[in-house]
């Protein structure tokens, strides 16, 4: 007997020279970020990085960008103090490696971006999104904290009062109002984000590439704390994952029902 072999959580694909598509394709998790998948979206990003590409162009696919953290992966009181900061580990090393890296990095969003997955978006250098989607960080309502760095990128591009509305009530943001407040490059009609992402990616392929490289770095520097963020981040998920508010909220997304915080 032969066993079939599951498809892999991320498709890395070159449409055409100088460009990289990396496509999470975990439909039955509504694009769930478990750690598989945030290892290939890693690997993608070396591996662009080695053919000396010009863009990346992160994708879920014409349907939805991603739902977040795999809620039903991450690890609990019961798997030791430091396990929930070595899952969020790999997220980081995403999240810094994309803020490094030479590349142009283009995200194409549709339907929504939650959590984790927003978390990732804000970390690229150019969005695009379909009108309908939107963008939505439910931390606290899984008795959770702020992760993949939504909470250095949001207070900072969008205020500290309208941050605060997103980190603490989990408050949705349209694409359209995402624009308006500088968080999207541009919105197009559902089911073409993708397609309008490579289309830029090409545009950046076809031009200086070097000096891109330069001016990312220059942007950079307006995010040379956020290691020293994102490592204080680690220690609080660490923190709030063994609290009984992160095992109540764990229970009720699982089970399909609203928390019961004590």
């Amino acid at each position: 007997m032969t066993s079939e072999t599951a498809p892999p959580p991320v498709h890395q694909e070159q449409p055409g020279p100088g460009v990289t598509v990396l496509r999470i394709d975990r439909p039955h998790r509504r694009n769930a970020l478990d750690a598989p998948t945030v290892e290939l979206l890693r690997t993608g990003l070396a591996d662009a990085a080695r053919r000396r590409d010009a863009a990346v162009v992160i994708t879920g696919g014409d349907e939805f960008f991603s739902s977040g953290g795999d809620v039903a992966s991450m690890p609990g009181p019961e798997d030791g103090l430091l396990a929930p900061a070595a899952r969020l580990a790999l997220i980081h090393d995403l999240v810094t490696s994309m803020v490094r890296a030479d590349q142009v990095i283009v995200a194409a969003v549709e339907r929504y971006a939650i959590g984790a997955a927003w978390g990732i978006v804000l970390a690229c250098d150019l969005v695009v999104a379909g009108e309908n989607a939107y963008f939505k960080a439910p931390f606290a309502a899984r008795g959770l904290t702020a992760d993949a760095g939504t909470a250095y990128h949001l207070p900072r591009r969008l205020g500290q009062q309208r941050a605060a509305a997103h980190l603490f009530l989990g408050e949705p943001l349209p694409a359209r109002d995402a624009r308006a407040a500088g968080l999207v490059t541009e919105t197009v009609a559902a089911g073409s984000a993708t397609a309008r992402a490579v289309e830029l990616a090409t545009v950046l392929a076809a031009g200086p590439t070097q000096s891109n490289a330069v001016t990312k770095s220059l942007l950079a520097q307006d995010r040379a704390d956020l290691a020293q963020f994102l490592a204080n981040e680690r220690t609080a998920m660490a923190l709030a994952n063994h609290g009984t508010d992160a095992q109540e909220g764990k229970r009720a997304f699982l089970e399909g029902r609203e928390p019961r915080f004590s």
